[in-house]
């Protein structure tokens, strides 16, 4: 599949999902006044992809299938390599004024991290280290943005 469109993502987050919040139910998030615009900043992100003035500056050709891939997902194996990908997550920051915390390169590039060193989490079961490249791969060739979700201490169970 290779990068997604910013439209490819909008319609990938209308799959009949549930989210909950303030005891409502939202059907549409790409609707919903509370997370629209968040939907819309990513779709964005997703566009700058494609810009023909910075595909070079966003991507790179995936060593699997050819196309062109998120430079968070590069495995850095130069200081060049480095650089490239730092000037990536900058080119996103400044998109946003640095106040979109959660774009495509932030969790990519810590799964990226694991999958590098995916032979260290399978020591003791192989099965581990597989899934965690196998993941990667998906995750890289799908176009795949990741977050994490930090909730309340859960103590009362």
């Amino acid at each position: 599949m290779g990068i997604r469109t910013g439209r490819q993502y909008i319609d990938s987050l209308r799959d009949g999902r549930q989210m909950w919040i303030d005891g409502e139910l939202v059907t549409d998030v790409t609707t919903d006044r509370r997370f629209a615009a968040a939907a819309y900043t990513m779709a964005e992100l997703y566009d700058m992809q494609h810009d023909p003035k910075l595909v070079e500056r966003m991507t790179y050709p995936s060593p699997t299938s050819g196309e062109r891939v998120g430079l968070s997902f590069i495995q850095p194996k130069t200081i060049d390599d480095l650089v490239r990908r730092r000037e990536m997550v900058k080119t996103w920051m400044d998109a946003t004024c640095g106040m979109f915390g959660r774009s495509p390169d932030f969790m990519n590039i810590t799964l990226t991290g694991f999958a590098s060193a995916s032979d260290a989490f399978g020591q003791k079961d192989r099965k581990f280290s597989e899934n965690i490249w196998n993941y990667y791969l998906y995750c890289r060739e799908n176009d795949i943005a990741m977050t994490h979700t930090l909730i309340n201490p859960q103590v009362d169970r």
